[in-house]
Formats: C-alpha cells, structure tokens, sequence
C-alpha cells in the first residue's frame, strides 16, 4: 500500500526537478533554523475565489524575537487578497540582521527554491552564498511560503490516507490502460486528501499569492523597493512578483530561471531533454569508473533495470520497497551536478544486485520523506498546479508523453505524466501563462548556465529577452543554480545587489 503523498513523483516537471535545488543543488551543507513560535492559524474562511488587484492597508509591524541564532516573526495577511478583510493567516518570517548596521541599505528577500521550500530551514546555506559584503549592507530575510512549514503546512496525508511509508506507487510512466487508470486513480484519491486536508487555502498558495505575501513583506520590513535573490522556483516567482509590482522592485536576481511564457507542456519536454543530456554525460564520465558496470549500453542497461522494477520492487530495508518510481527520482536527484554522479553508480550497482536501499533513500531525500527534508513536496504540487494549466483530458497527456519518449527516452514520459495530478487537482489554475515585461521596472538580472539540467539555458535567455530591462549573465557550466559554484556570479550579484550595477550585455562567467 502507499500513502497519499507516494503519488508525486514527478507531479509536474516542476515538481521534481526544481524542487530539489534546495535539497541537492551542491551548495554548502545545509543548517536548519530551531523552531519559532507557531504562526497565526488561519482563520475560518469563505469560499475561494480569484486573487485580484487590491489596495491594502499597511501591514502590522513584525515582532521579532530571538529564533535560533536568528530572529523571527510572523506577519497576518488574507488568504484571498479579493478579500482583504475576511479570513487571514500567519506567513513566518525569519531574518538574519546585516553584519554593518551603520552602512545598512536595507532587506535582501531570498527565495530558496521550491515550490514547497522552507525559508525557515534553508536562510543557514543561503547566507553561506552570499558575498560578504551583501551580508554586511543588507538584512537577510526569507520566509515559508503559505502552505509550508510554520505558514500553515499543508499535509495531504491528513485528508485520507491510504497505507504506510513502507510501499510504493503505481508505475509513473504508465504504457498500459491498466497502468494508466492505476495512475489517474492514485492522484486523484491523492488530489481529494489534498482538498480535504487544506480546505479553502488550497485556491491560495500559488505564486502570485505567494508574490503578494512578498510585497506586504516589504511593506512591513520598512523598504521602500524590493531587493530579491530568486533560485530555480524562486525565479517564477520573482518574474511574478516583477509582473504585478514592477515599480516596486530595487534589484532582483533571477539564477536558475524558468520561462513564465512557456506551457506546461514545453517545460516538461525541453526539462527531460536537459536530464537526458545530464544522464548521457553521467554514462559517458561514469560508467563504469564509479561503480556501476553494465553489460553493454548502459541506457539499454536503465531501462531493462526499470523494467524489473515494474514487476518486482526491489527490498529496500526496514519493510521499505523501491520501484520505478523510486529509480526516478533517484536519478533525478543525483544529475543536478556532475559531483553527485558517484553516488547515483553506486546506487544502480546496489539496486543491479538487488538491494534497493540506496535508491530508496536517495528518492526518499529527494521527495521530502527523509529525516530533516527541507521540502513540503504536497505544498509542492499545489503550486504547480496553480501555477500551470494542463489538460484534463488523459488521453492528451498520453499522447504528450508519447512525443516526449521520442525526445527524452528516459525522462520524457514520466515528466509528462506527472502532470496527471494537475489534471485532476480540484483548483483552477491561477497564474497566467504569459511573457513578463515588467515596464517601469529598474534592470533585473537573469542567471542562466549553459548546461544546467533542470532548468534548460534557454528559459533564461527567453526570460531575460521578455523583461523590458533584462540583463542576461551567462555562466558555462553543466550544474543547477550557478549561485552554488560560480565566484564569478557571487562577485557580479555583489556589484549589482549593493551598487545598482548590473552586468554588462554578453557577460559570460567561465
């Protein structure tokens, strides 16, 4: 049996590959913050309805208290911003104060990645990042999102589940009209807990809620503009934000970025072509020198290993099992960086002699079930799904995901149906699928890496052409997020984020 949660591999592409920029990105060893005291519950609610434009008044003024080395507060804004003055809720924030107060320009808000990221347990690494002289000149501030952490985590086991942690789901590459209905029931059982479990927050977390949260933020931290670091998700959601609140924008850095132009369809596609590309340089710089040694062609090799997955799960210890849904994500969570490859050979050698416990727990880390995860993957599909329409209609997603096989032969069907559990989420989706111009905005930083796997080097190139006053900084290199390994990068975001100095047009970090 499997519990409700065990039906998001690869939810949307989203979902899974950038996620876990967060959880696997290769940067510095993540420190989490202790527990703050818990945020305004939320209160009892009408029904949803479509966010829309409003003037609000200016938010309470954060209390702050000592959290963990930090300091925390928590600030109320409406669930519905259609409805300032019905039911609210609690957004934690945290914030870590800049090391020169005297020279202090003001609040940097970080976005760590996600959907479904805790800025609670991520600000730690994300001040690692950070050139010093930002830390020194700016308050370091980062939040849970609604619908994560100390915001009112949203926990669709709650709603009904159905089994242990210790099974698995069904296939999530389905082929077959069995595997397929399997499929479609298992999210939509798992989209019902959803809405049972997060009631009328649900309609309410997506990112252009989320962006909202963000202004009223730097309302209340007292900026008169916003200054903003988005990573991977963070990106969409700083396009957002840059599209409703274009004047409201200071500096804003986009690294890792995703196209908000682009339908779920394109960026599931063109994502699996990218992992593809990193799976093919992990055959090719890893096999067999890291210890997995198949007979003959090793993409041949991964997908026979899948095939025997589908018939038997592999043990995985402890009562656990591991299938082709746990080999996914394994997979996915080691291409982020080519240093990570060493563990997924070693991974693939186990499960080839049968012991599936490695793939287990790397799929376990990377879909937020192990000890000490830093993501809310059921937060996770609820802002995909709310932040890209896909069809209803199965036999669509089949038919795409038999185009995408022919592109992405390991990565493209499973990518595509991910997206079932949208097509079956029981709210519309609520961000407009569209270019951002952002007009009146100053100059915003895009960061794309040539060869980054998750998200593809051409989202950010098209990004920084829709913006009015984008700034594309290239990085070449074959990792996510090149804030994580780039002293070039670090050095051109310090010159922007202090000085308002934006990197010259065609500037290429080597």
């Amino acid at each position: 049996m499997r519990t409700e949660r065990r039906t998001r591999i690869g939810a949307v592409a989203i979902v899974l590959a950038v996620a876990a920029v967060a959880c696997d990105g290769g940067g510095p060893v993540r420190r989490t913050a202790k527990r703050a005291p818990a945020p305004h519950p939320v209160t009892t609610a009408p029904a949803p309805s479509t966010t829309t434009s409003t003037t609000l008044a200016p938010p309470a003024p954060l209390m702050w208290t000592p959290c963990g080395g930090f300091e925390c507060a928590t600030m109320t804004v409406p669930i519905d911003y259609s409805q300032p003055h019905a039911a609210t809720m609690g957004i934690a924030v945290i914030r870590s104060r800049a090391t020169d107060p005297a020279r202090r320009i003001g609040s940097l808000l970080v976005d760590p990645g996600g959907p479904g990221e805790s800025g609670y347990a991520l600000i730690g690494r994300d001040i690692g990042l950070l050139p010093a002289r930002v830390r020194q000149r700016f308050d370091v501030v980062e939040i849970d999102p609604r619908g994560v952490g100390h915001s009112s985590a949203i926990n669709c086991a709650t709603g009904g589940g159905t089994g242990g942690d210790s099974g698995i789901g069904p296939d999530p590459a389905p082929s077959t009209p069995d595997a397929i209905a399997a499929v479609v029931r298992s999210n939509t059982d798992y989209a019902q807990g959803c809405a049972r479990a997060a009631g009328v927050l649900l309609a309410h977390v997506g990112s252009v809620d989320v962006a909202r949260d963000l202004d009223q933020l730097r309302r209340a931290l007292g900026d008169e503009r916003l200054t903003y670091l988005g990573l991977s998700y963070g990106t969409l959601l700083g396009a957002t934000y840059a599209d409703l609140f274009p004047t409201h924008v200071r500096a804003a850095a986009l690294d890792g970025a995703i196209d908000p132009a682009l339908p779920m369809e394109e960026l599931q596609v063109e994502q699996a072509r990218s992992f593809e590309d990193a799976l093919d340089a992990f055959f090719a710089a890893c096999v067999p020198r890291c210890g997995w040694r198949p007979a003959g062609d090793p993409a041949t090799a991964l997908v026979a290993l899948f095939d025997r997955l589908r018939a038997h799960p592999l043990p995985a210890g402890g009562g656990k099992l591991a299938g082709p849904s746990e080999l996914y994500a394994a997979l996915l969570s080691r291409l982020y960086t080519p240093s990570l490859r060493a563990g997924l050979a070693a991974a693939l050698a186990a499960a080839e002699r049968g012991d599936g416990s490695a793939v287990r727990s790397l799929s376990d880390a990377y879909l937020g079930r192990a000890p000490g995860a830093t993501i809310n993957a059921d937060a996770a599909n609820a802002v995909n799904c709310l932040d890209h329409p896909v069809p209803h209609d199965v036999t669509k997603l089949e038919a795409q995901a038999a185009a995408a096989s022919a592109r992405a032969r390991v990565f493209g069907p499973v990518l595509v149906w991910g997206g079932v559990v949208c097509a079956v989420w029981p709210q519309p989706a609520t961000r407009p699928v569209r270019p951002v111009h952002a007009p009146g905005s100053p100059p915003i930083v895009v960061v794309g890496t040539t060869q980054d796997p998750a998200t593809p080097y051409a989202w950010a190139q098209a990004l920084a052409s829709e913006l009015q006053r984008g700034v594309l900084l290239t990085r070449r290199g074959n990792s996510h997020v090149a804030l994580f390994s780039s002293s070039c990068v670090r050095a051109a975001l310090d010159a922007y984020f202090v000085d308002l100095a934006p990197p010259l047009p065609g500037t290429t970090c080597e």
